[in-house]
Protein backbone atom coordinates (compact mmCIF):
# COMPACT_ATOMS: atom_id res chain seq x y z
CA UNK A 1 0.00 0.00 0.00
CA UNK A 2 1.49 3.36 -1.03
CA UNK A 3 1.88 6.52 0.97
CA UNK A 4 -0.96 8.98 0.92
CA UNK A 5 -0.62 11.82 -1.52
CA UNK A 6 0.20 15.30 -0.24
CA UNK A 7 -3.36 16.37 -1.01
CA UNK A 8 -4.80 13.43 0.94
CA UNK A 9 -2.46 14.19 3.86
CA UNK A 10 -3.78 17.76 3.99
CA UNK A 11 -7.36 16.50 3.97
CA UNK A 12 -6.63 13.95 6.72
CA UNK A 13 -4.87 16.56 8.85
CA UNK A 14 -7.85 18.88 8.52
CA UNK A 15 -10.27 16.07 9.42
CA UNK A 16 -8.24 15.49 12.59
CA UNK A 17 -8.27 19.19 13.50
CA UNK A 18 -12.00 19.47 12.77
CA UNK A 19 -12.78 16.41 14.91
CA UNK A 20 -10.62 17.65 17.78
CA UNK A 21 -12.24 21.08 17.57
CA UNK A 22 -15.73 19.61 17.63
CA UNK A 23 -14.93 17.38 20.59
CA UNK A 24 -13.25 20.18 22.55
CA UNK A 25 -16.03 22.67 21.85
CA UNK A 26 -18.92 20.33 22.60
CA UNK A 27 -17.49 17.96 25.20
CA UNK A 28 -14.32 19.58 26.55
CA UNK A 29 -10.68 19.37 25.55
CA UNK A 30 -10.05 16.63 28.10
CA UNK A 31 -12.33 14.34 26.07
CA UNK A 32 -10.24 14.88 22.92
CA UNK A 33 -8.09 11.76 23.24
CA UNK A 34 -6.26 10.41 20.22
CA UNK A 35 -8.59 7.40 20.20
CA UNK A 36 -11.74 9.54 20.26
CA UNK A 37 -10.40 12.00 17.70
CA UNK A 38 -9.46 9.08 15.43
CA UNK A 39 -12.92 7.59 15.71
CA UNK A 40 -14.66 10.91 15.04
CA UNK A 41 -12.30 11.81 12.15
CA UNK A 42 -12.52 8.37 10.60
CA UNK A 43 -8.76 7.78 10.75
CA UNK A 44 -6.53 5.44 12.70
CA UNK A 45 -4.62 6.48 15.82
CA UNK A 46 -1.43 5.95 13.84
CA UNK A 47 -2.92 8.27 11.22
CA UNK A 48 -3.15 10.96 13.88
CA UNK A 49 0.43 10.24 14.96
CA UNK A 50 1.56 10.78 11.39
CA UNK A 51 0.42 14.40 11.75
CA UNK A 52 0.66 15.12 15.49
CA UNK A 53 3.13 13.70 17.99
CA UNK A 54 1.28 14.94 21.07
CA UNK A 55 -2.07 16.33 22.08
CA UNK A 56 -0.29 19.64 22.70
CA UNK A 57 0.45 19.80 18.98
CA UNK A 58 -3.27 19.55 18.26
CA UNK A 59 -3.94 22.20 20.91
CA UNK A 60 -1.65 24.61 19.01
CA UNK A 61 -3.84 24.12 15.95
CA UNK A 62 -7.02 24.69 17.95
CA UNK A 63 -5.81 27.82 19.73
CA UNK A 64 -6.51 30.28 16.88
CA UNK A 65 -9.89 28.65 16.18
CA UNK A 66 -11.09 29.22 19.73
CA UNK A 67 -9.49 32.66 19.89
CA UNK A 68 -11.46 33.67 16.78
CA UNK A 69 -14.78 32.65 18.34
CA UNK A 70 -13.94 34.45 21.56
CA UNK A 71 -12.63 37.62 19.92
CA UNK A 72 -15.61 38.08 17.64
CA UNK A 73 -17.81 38.63 20.69
CA UNK A 74 -15.58 41.12 22.49
CA UNK A 75 -14.76 44.81 22.20
CA UNK A 76 -11.34 45.88 23.47
CA UNK A 77 -11.79 49.70 23.27
CA UNK A 78 -11.76 50.11 27.05
CA UNK A 79 -11.95 48.05 30.22
CA UNK A 80 -15.60 49.05 30.67
CA UNK A 81 -16.51 48.13 27.10
CA UNK A 82 -14.64 44.86 27.33
CA UNK A 83 -16.43 44.00 30.59
CA UNK A 84 -19.86 44.75 29.07
CA UNK A 85 -19.21 42.66 25.97
CA UNK A 86 -17.73 39.83 28.06
CA UNK A 87 -20.77 39.73 30.35
CA UNK A 88 -23.17 39.90 27.40
CA UNK A 89 -21.34 37.02 25.70
CA UNK A 90 -21.40 34.93 28.89
CA UNK A 91 -25.10 35.63 29.36
CA UNK A 92 -26.33 35.17 25.79
CA UNK A 93 -23.80 33.43 23.53
CA UNK A 94 -23.54 29.67 24.17
CA UNK A 95 -20.80 29.35 21.52
CA UNK A 96 -18.71 31.90 23.43
CA UNK A 97 -19.18 30.03 26.70
CA UNK A 98 -18.30 26.72 25.05
CA UNK A 99 -15.23 28.30 23.47
CA UNK A 100 -13.86 29.74 26.72
CA UNK A 101 -14.48 26.45 28.52
CA UNK A 102 -12.66 24.52 25.78
CA UNK A 103 -9.93 27.16 25.52
CA UNK A 104 -9.09 26.99 29.24
CA UNK A 105 -6.93 23.84 29.07
CA UNK A 106 -5.37 24.98 25.79
CA UNK A 107 -4.31 28.50 26.74
CA UNK A 108 -2.16 28.80 29.87
CA UNK A 109 -3.80 31.28 32.27
CA UNK A 110 -0.86 33.68 32.48
CA UNK A 111 -0.53 33.79 28.70
CA UNK A 112 -4.26 34.40 28.29
CA UNK A 113 -4.22 37.24 30.80
CA UNK A 114 -1.20 38.83 29.11
CA UNK A 115 -2.89 38.60 25.71
CA UNK A 116 -6.04 40.23 27.04
CA UNK A 117 -3.95 42.95 28.72
CA UNK A 118 -2.27 43.71 25.42
CA UNK A 119 -5.64 44.07 23.63
CA UNK A 120 -7.75 46.02 26.12
CA UNK A 121 -7.19 49.76 25.92
CA UNK A 122 -6.69 51.55 29.21
CA UNK A 123 -4.58 52.00 32.29
CA UNK A 124 -2.77 48.82 33.31
CA UNK A 125 -4.30 48.39 36.77
CA UNK A 126 -7.82 49.10 35.53
CA UNK A 127 -7.38 46.59 32.70
CA UNK A 128 -6.03 43.90 35.00
CA UNK A 129 -8.85 44.47 37.51
CA UNK A 130 -11.32 44.19 34.64
CA UNK A 131 -9.82 40.91 33.45
CA UNK A 132 -9.98 39.37 36.91
CA UNK A 133 -13.56 40.60 37.33
CA UNK A 134 -14.53 39.07 33.97
CA UNK A 135 -12.89 35.75 34.79
CA UNK A 136 -14.78 35.69 38.09
CA UNK A 137 -18.01 36.60 36.35
CA UNK A 138 -17.53 33.77 33.88
CA UNK A 139 -16.61 31.27 36.58
CA UNK A 140 -19.59 32.10 38.79
CA UNK A 141 -22.12 32.16 35.96
CA UNK A 142 -20.88 29.06 34.19
CA UNK A 143 -20.61 27.08 37.43
CA UNK A 144 -24.16 28.05 38.45
CA UNK A 145 -25.54 26.97 35.06
CA UNK A 146 -23.70 23.66 35.13
CA UNK A 147 -24.97 22.82 38.60
CA UNK A 148 -28.56 23.82 37.84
Amino acid sequence: MGRASAAQAIITRQKIIDAAFDIALNEGFDKATFAYIAKKAGVSKSGINAHFDRKADIAKELEPLFAKIINEHLNYESAATFSKTWQKAIDSKPIFVAAIIAFGPIMPTKKGIKELQSKIQGEEKEVLDCIYHCIGYADCNIQSRQSA
